[in-house]
């Protein structure tokens, strides 16, 4: 089979790794992702104070793409979120609300539509990034296009394929996250504030865009050392993730979250917040924390009334009373600061959950 991978303008690292871990025999078009780096959310985007949703989300339609013109009448288009017009493709999803550029009311009027095009013969795969993608096309479309549906999850190669020891006075946390805020940044200060007052040897280490109004609660606390997210991602491998214990990750908002599987592929224990498909690289209590959030996107694998109001997450966030969820956050974050032991099962946890369901 021949695979013409559809030249995007914006690539993120995954679909990068994709095409460059593909047979090389079956490309077409490897050039595609020559000497490119993955696409990352600017600072002014980051700290806007509403989401600038684009046009292609607000109007109603279909996320189509012509065939291109250089894919060869016998190769199939590879192309993510969205169908193409004309002849065989494989479409690689997030989420099934992609193929109407996220525009939720729209897949209303075009759930039959899509149906119908996703059950064709010309599309040939329907390739999901999570099980959480995949059961939300089955309640999107039903039992045929979920069995024609695949998980193949995002291929990165396992860094650290074994964790022996650790240091027993310290605790290093890394949280990832260009937009601060729908990342759960705040409660994660908060939170990490009170286990450095009991435990001062820990230090948070945060990348992130961080908006002006957190910068005096970020160094009110010395134990928290904020970066400013200009890392490409070796450079946060060799710097940051080679060099701490866990990653934190407490979004309202992920549908996969990279970072969580990069932060496995490392042998890191995880706390997250259970969104999406972040259950399917945490297990609660066994490699890492797993939290309920005080508000998500998500309600299952279906969106919740947060979504529907996508463009103003962050007002939704600012009202909430975050204090039973920042203590859950404490909790999580002594118990393995506190706990050596825990934290070292945890960490060996991770290594084989990425050996057995992630590695390439």
């Amino acid at each position: 089979m021949k695979i013409y991978f559809y030249p995007h303008a914006y690539f993120r690292d995954r679909q990068l790794d994709t095409i460059r871990s593909w047979s090389a025999s079956e490309i077409v078009n490897p050039e595609v992702s020559e000497n490119r780096l993955g696409a990352q959310v600017s600072a002014a985007f980051a700290k806007a104070k509403s989401l600038r949703l684009s046009w292609k989300s607000r109007l109603p339609f279909i996320n189509v793409k012509l065939r291109p013109r250089k894919a060869p009448n016998d190769a199939v288009v590879y192309v993510w979120g969205a169908v193409v017009a004309t002849g065989n493709f494989i479409v690689d999803l997030d989420n099934p609300w992609a193929l109407t550029a996220y525009n939720l009311n729209a897949m209303s009027l075009y759930r039959p539509l899509l149906k119908r095009i996703l059950m064709s013969g010309r599309c040939r795969e329907i390739r999901c990034m999570s099980k959480a993608c995949r059961l939300s096309l089955k309640a999107l479309f039903g039992q045929s296009v979920y069995d024609k549906a695949s998980v193949n999850y995002p291929r990165i190669p396992q860094v650290v394929s074994r964790v022996d020891s650790l240091a027993a006075n310290s605790c290093r946390f890394l949280f990832i996250g260009t937009q601060f805020e729908i990342k759960g940044g705040e409660a994660l200060l908060n939170a990490f504030r009170h286990v450095y007052e009991r435990i001062p040897s820990v230090r948070l280490d945060v990348i992130t865009h961080l908006p002006s109004e957190f910068s005096d609660l970020a160094k009110s606390c010395a134990g928290i050392h904020v970066h400013e997210a200009r890392f490409s991602r070796d450079e946060i491998y060799a710097q940051f993730m080679s060099q701490v214990d866990v990653l934190v990750l407490p979004t309202y908002v992920d549908s996969f979250g990279m970072v969580a599987l990069e932060g496995l592929a490392h042998g890191l224990a995880l706390i997250t917040t259970d969104v999406y498909a972040l259950r399917e690289m945490v297990e609660d209590g066994k490699n890492g924390m797993l939290l309920a959030p005080p508000l998500s996107i998500w309600d299952g694998v279906m969106p919740s009334r947060y979504y529907y109001d996508l463009e103003h997450i962050k007002a939704h966030i600012e009202r909430l009373d975050p204090t039973d969820f920042e203590g859950q956050l404490e909790q999580a974050l002594y118990k393995l600061a506190a706990n050596p032991e825990f934290r070292l099962a945890a960490r060996k946890e991770s290594v084989r959950i990425m050996k057995e369901r992630f590695a390439c």
